[in-house]
């Protein structure tokens, strides 16, 4: 149980840093233009600045989540 949730979560965090860079790009076009007529879109193009910091966030948070349930799983 403990190996097999150890590789699942080594392919999570390559899959999330082999597509991280194509995330970040495309949070780059979310601007205030863009989000005009949408509401609250002055913080969607606010929290679109900091896309990078989230994105790695969630991923090393979802890959500690992940080693954790593979340890519970076995108990």
């Amino acid at each position: 149980g403990v190996i097999i949730g150890v590789v699942m979560v080594v392919v999570f965090v390559v899959v999330g840093i082999a597509l991280g860079p194509t995330v970040i790009y495309y949070f780059g076009f979310i601007n205030s233009t863009s989000m005009a007529g949408v509401e609250l879109g002055t913080i969607l193009a606010l929290f679109a600045g900091y896309a990078p910091l989230f994105y790695y966030l969630a991923l090393i948070g979802g890959a500690i989540t992940m080693l954790m349930a593979a340890v519970k799983a076995t108990k």
